[in-house]
């Protein structure tokens, strides 16, 4: 199979059928594609596409992450304070290639909210919102 190739693909492979049983040549055999879809990656055309948990303190402050790519190497992504949920970021060339040309590696971020653990938590998030002027 071809790299790059989709799902729903089909292939002919001349002669490689059933035998016919008057004694004519074999048949042709149709192969078609089904591409297992990978827990991590979806595909989006050429383009990968991940998404990766961010907690608040890397979102508020910025962070750097190594993402797993698709040959199973990782990809520092640097992370900007301030980075919403949702954000995405393009790597690019870390795709799919086909035909010569490559895609890239869309990586979205999701902003993970924490549930205050117990009463000195909250107090510390509610004097921060407070503070910053946001309302709860």
């Amino acid at each position: 199979m071809p790299p790059g190739t989709e799902a729903g693909t089909k292939i002919r492979l001349k002669g490689q059928g059933h035998p016919a049983r008057d004694g004519r040549p074999a048949g042709d055999l149709v192969v078609t594609f089904q591409v297992q879809q990978d827990r991590f990656f979806t595909r989006d055309g050429l383009d990968l596409r991940c998404e990766v948990p961010l907690n608040l303190a890397q979102a508020v402050f910025g962070t750097t992450l190594k993402v797993r790519t698709l040959d199973g190497k990782k990809v520092v992504l640097k992370i900007p304070p301030g980075t919403q949920s949702g954000r995405t970021f393009r790597v690019k060339g870390l795709g799919l290639e086909q035909g010569g040309r490559k895609g890239d590696q869309l990586i979205t971020v999701d902003v993970q909210i924490p549930e205050p653990k117990d009463e000195e938590s909250a107090a510390l998030l509610k004097a921060y919102a407070e503070k910053a002027g946001l309302k709860y």
